[in-house]
């Protein structure tokens, strides 16, 4: 965390301000361990909760407070560890792959031609790369794999007149709206179908539907606000952290280099046989229902790649490593964050309370009216999504209490699964338990209040706009 500018790097005011936050979620974790009774569902094999099995625990005493202080390294060794470590390392890498990357002109060159391309057409540009990340998060649940792609949005950005925001809106923002906005997500609509017995493409129609009005939602968002910070670029909250940026990372191209043309194969060619792996393994695990671990291949990708690439341009092996070696340690204190923002669940699971709030909020659901019910579903989820950020284990958490209740309240399997991915998706972008969000507003060197102020808007738009589909799905019998 040193001052010397770099494409990634988390700033000490970003990383302490993110720590406070996580800090006193993991207090209030284990304080409602000490409130909430203990208990738990019987499950089977695979995990899934066995409905009507829920019995309370003895008396518990609550998780020990010295604990609390422990958990983000205990978290380690838990179930989510394998995961931590991956995501970790993979930030890590990626730190050291933009590091060597901007320092030997791959960004400023990329740039200068996407610029030249289009300068007078930034507007489409700006539509055109929202749809995409929409798409790969739609249709293949791409989310955290967009934190690889946002520094260069970031510096795009920039180079076009906007800001921070807009960066962060195009690849990240944009990934979670389109990974809710599920239309084949394998990750949320894929696994919780499989729960529920029905085919993936069942109601896909509507999901469709959904997708067109939240990207016309974000782009819209996203369009207005870059035009109105071209005008007045002092409204943007991140207005002087931009104007150190762009003088940093000379913005203005006054930098000319002998073999852009190397430079321009090299670091495109890395990208698109990332694009190839992640297209690949997401369409191997719609198509055969495998599940294949993405994030591991895209930081090999990165690590050879991004090593390889540096070397064609620099011709100096030695070089190479100490630019990447840089980039790694810059972005190393991410690590800690991650294990934190994860140590919120471990210390709700460990308390024995999660499969309690589970049972409260089942019996609420129960006896409620079917469009209040599926309100109540999307509430349901929502909360489940402050503790427990990955769709995969919501799904295989609540979708076998969900699909029971279906018949008594009275509507579709498709219609509860819409529930689910709404109450999943869209505050992957807004909680602040979501490792993701936190380590992307570190690296932009964004605080999580000036996100939280300048999102807040959109998420009460799509609120809204999510209650109203939901509640016309059930009124045309979807």
């Amino acid at each position: 965390m040193n001052n010397e500018a770099k494409l990634i790097n988390i700033s000490k005011k970003s990383f302490f301000s993110v720590v406070i936050i996580l800090f006193i979620l993991i207090i209030v974790a284990g304080i409602l361990t000490f409130i909430i009774p203990s208990g738990e569902y019987l499950r089977d094999i695979e995990g899934r909760i066995l409905p009507d099995t829920f019995v309370f625990l003895s008396e518990s005493e609550g998780y020990p407070v010295w604990r609390w202080l422990l958990a983000p390294f205990e978290v380690i060794a838990s179930s989510d560890g394998i995961a931590i470590i991956m995501i970790s390392l993979f930030l890590v890498i990626l730190g050291g792959t933009f590091t060597l990357m901007d320092k030997t002109g791959g960004i400023k060159v990329i740039l200068k031609r996407l610029i030249a391309k289009y300068r007078d057409r930034k507007y489409t540009l700006l539509r055109v790369v929202i749809l995409a990340f929409m798409l790969f998060g739609s249709f293949f649940g791409i989310f955290e794999e967009s934190v690889a792609l946002m520094p260069i949005m970031i510096l795009l950005s920039l180079s076009l007149g906007w800001d921070t925001l807009v960066g962060i809106g195009m690849a990240l923002l944009a990934a979670g709206f389109g990974f809710a906005s599920g239309i084949t997500n394998p990750f949320s609509v894929g696994i919780a179908s499989e729960i529920a017995g029905i085919n993936i493409l069942s109601g896909v129609w509507y999901r469709v539907i959904v997708f067109i009005l939240m990207y016309l939602l974000l782009s819209t968002f996203l369009v207005k606000y870059a035009k109105s910070i071209e005008i007045n670029p002092k409204k943007s909250p991140t207005y002087e952290e931009d104007q150190k940026k762009v003088r940093d990372f000379d913005l203005g191209g006054t930098i000319i280099y002998e073999n852009e043309n190397t430079i321009f194969r090299a670091y495109v060619t890395m990208f698109l046989v990332l694009l190839v792996f992640i297209v690949g393994i997401s369409v191997l695990e719609i198509a055969f229902d495998i599940s294949l671990p993405t994030i591991p291949f895209m930081a090999l990708t990165f690590l050879v790649g991004g090593i390889i690439a540096g070397y064609v341009v620099t011709k100096d092996l030695k070089k190479t490593m100490i630019k990447f070696a840089s980039g790694m340690g810059s972005v190393a204190p991410a690590v800690l964050l991650i294990m934190m923002a994860a140590s919120v669940k471990f210390i709700i699971v460990q308390g024995n309370i999660m499969d309690t709030i589970l049972y409260y909020l089942s019996n609420i659901l129960s006896n409620q009216s079917p469009i209040m019910g599926i309100l109540l579903i999307y509430a349901m989820v929502l909360i489940i999504q402050f503790f427990i950020g990955s769709a995969s284990a919501k799904a295989l958490l609540l979708m076998p209490l969900l699909v029971p209740l279906v018949a008594l309240v009275g509507y579709s399997k498709e219609l509860a699964i819409l529930a689910f991915i709404f109450g999943d998706g869209y505050t992957n972008v807004i909680f602040p338990t979501n490792a993701v969000l936190l380590i992307g507003l570190s690296m932009a060197q964004v605080s999580y209040s000036k996100w939280f102020k300048w999102t807040i808007l959109l998420q009460i738009m799509t609120l809204i706009l999510t209650v109203f589909l939901l509640i016309v799905a059930y009124l045309i019998g979807y």
